[in-house]
């Protein structure tokens, strides 16, 4: 019988078929075990983007609570609250979700009543992954903005007669455009040239002529049914403002002014460590931390040391207040009459000087400041500031000084001149004053670094509208104003006299504040500033 002969290729198809079941076994075992692994790294991925969400939930939170509650910020965990909130103390959900995010956050508020900041810092957990984030807290404010204005018209102070008086104009132009103003009253105009180079908000609706530039954020309280927010001047071609950002301007609730800067005064009340001098007082900021001060009518300054008459320390919490000379004999700071005369000013510190035509109340509450500041300084006046000179810091716009000016009139750039109309150079005067080293030069080109805050009237430059033009008024800091303040005129595009604007936004305002400088009647909280940061160890 014939035997079976064998394929010779048989054995060699079997091993092919058990190497490729291997190799596909393996395979899969590669493809469930990256599958694990994916869902786990996505998992963490996940968790990762929860714990930060769930810590801004805090922040959120705790804000909201804020502003509920005034008072709010005084409660921590050793001060729960009595509307039973325990994040102070341990992880709790986030309200209505269906998640494991939770959130645990820890206040500190020790230089809320320096600086008016809160320190929070939130910390967000999914599952067993953490993250922490830091916040300041702070009332939207003045400073927060580069251009503050309260009304976009004219002073009504600065009215003669034409169309109105002075309290024609009071009645007729202290009013929003978008709630009646007569339309005789004097709006001033964004116009092409100008760049705000940094926030903006105004509780009046901008009026703009040309392209000017909007280089930061801008808001108004102006609800426009339009949606546009602006106004454009039709005496203008071409109105198209351009905007940073592109939604801009914003609708933001109106900033309040305070009716007085009183409560800046009520920091030099005895014990306080402020300084209060009376009637105008002169002071130069010195490079060293100190200030050299003259100020003949002040008899008590509540607290020492303040120089009344010479060179001396910053006051210890900061706040400088000149109040006008106190009407009633009984005050310790009384004084009858102007009995100073200098240079044969009936005016104790000899103003107006030869041939300048801006007048001085020889008793009110006025400072004359310039110099270079080493420290943190508010400077206010019952009356009037008159800059007379450059106001910068030591350690310039990125070190730790800082300084707050706040008049209940005037902030304004000191100009004097011997004529009372005209563009001619002769008409400026060297801005010297009286007793001190002759400058023989005009203030040319002057530059503030500060938070500068008028409360009933302007920032503005005397006698903007008379003698040739100065340069350049170069702001860094931020301004605040009941009404849009001219510092100069232009004709044909160009300047005419005066000065034209270099106004800058120091960025430190976001998060910092000169001491004891006022806030709105009444104000929101927010976040000033926001970072992440590492999880505290406690909670690890």
């Amino acid at each position: 019988m014939q035997q079976p002969t064998m394929d010779r290729e048989s054995g060699f198809a079997l091993a092919t078929v058990m190497a490729v079941s291997i190799v596909l076994m393996l395979l899969a075992g590669a493809v469930v075990a990256y599958g694990a692994g994916s869902q786990n790294i996505s998992r963490h991925d996940q968790d990762w983007n929860g714990a930060l969400s769930a810590a801004e939930g805090g922040i959120d939170d705790y804000v909201f609570r804020l502003n509920q509650n005034a008072n709010y910020w005084q409660y921590n965990a050793a001060n729960m609250p009595p509307d039973g909130n325990v994040a102070f103390k341990q992880y709790v959900h986030i309200a209505g979700s269906q998640t494991p995010s939770q959130y645990r956050y820890d206040v500190d508020t020790s230089t809320l009543k320096i600086n008016g900041v809160i320190k929070l810092t939130s910390t967000g957990r999914v599952n067993t992954t953490e993250r922490t984030v830091f916040a300041s807290l702070r009332r939207r404010s003045f400073i927060d903005y580069l251009y503050f204005t309260d009304y976009e018209t004219k002073d009504p102070a600065s009215y003669t007669g034409t169309p109105f008086t002075a309290a024609q104009a009071q009645v007729s132009c202290s009013k929003y455009a978008y709630a009646g103003r007569d339309s005789n009253c004097v709006d001033i105009n964004f116009v092409s040239g100008d760049s705000i180079n940094g926030p903006l908000h105004s509780n009046d609706s901008y009026l703009v002529c040309g392209t000017p530039h909007f280089n930061g954020e801008t808001s108004t309280s102006w609800n426009d049914p339009a949606k546009k927010r602006y106004r454009t001047n039709s005496g203008c071609s071409g109105n198209a403002p351009v905007f940073a950002n592109p939604a801009d301007p914003k609708l933001l609730a109106p900033l309040t002014m305070p009716p007085s800067n009183s409560a800046i005064k009520a920091e030099t009340l005895t014990g306080a460590g402020g300084c209060l001098y009376t009637g105008p007082t002169r002071i130069v900021l010195n490079n060293n931390g100190t200030m050299t001060v003259k100020s003949p009518f002040s008899k008590k300054t509540n607290n020492t040391p303040c120089p009344t008459n010479g060179t001396g320390a910053l006051p210890s919490n900061g706040v400088i207040f000149v109040q006008t000379v106190p009407s009633v004999s009984s005050d310790p700071n009384y004084t009858n009459g102007c009995p100073y005369s200098v240079n044969g000013r009936t005016h104790p510190l000899g103003m107006p000087i030869a041939n300048d035509v801006n007048t001085y109340n020889c008793r009110y509450g006025d400072v004359f400041i310039e110099g270079t500041l080493s420290g943190q300084l508010t400077v206010a006046a019952e009356n009037n500031i008159d800059v007379t000179w450059n106001l910068t810091y030591k350690g310039g716009v990125a070190g730790a000084d800082l300084l707050g000016l706040v008049a209940n009139n005037y902030v304004e750039v000191y100009h004097p001149v011997s004529c009372t109309s005209g563009n001619s150079s002769s008409c400026n005067l060297d801005a010297n004053f009286p007793g001190e080293t002759a400058r023989n030069a005009k203030f040319q080109n002057p530059t503030i670094q500060a938070a500068l805050l008028s409360v009933n009237h302007s920032f503005w430059v005397q006698r903007y509208d008379v003698g040739s033009p100065l340069g350049n008024l170069n702001v860094t800091g931020a301004i605040a104003q009941r009404y849009r303040g001219p510092v100069g005129t232009t004709s044909g595009g160009s300047a005419n006299t005066g000065f034209t604007k270099n106004y800058v936004y120091d960025q430190r305002l976001k998060y910092l504040s000169p001491p004891k400088f006022l806030d709105p009647v009444a104000s929101s909280w927010g976040v000033a500033t926001w970072a992440e940061i590492n999880v505290p160890n406690a909670y690890k």
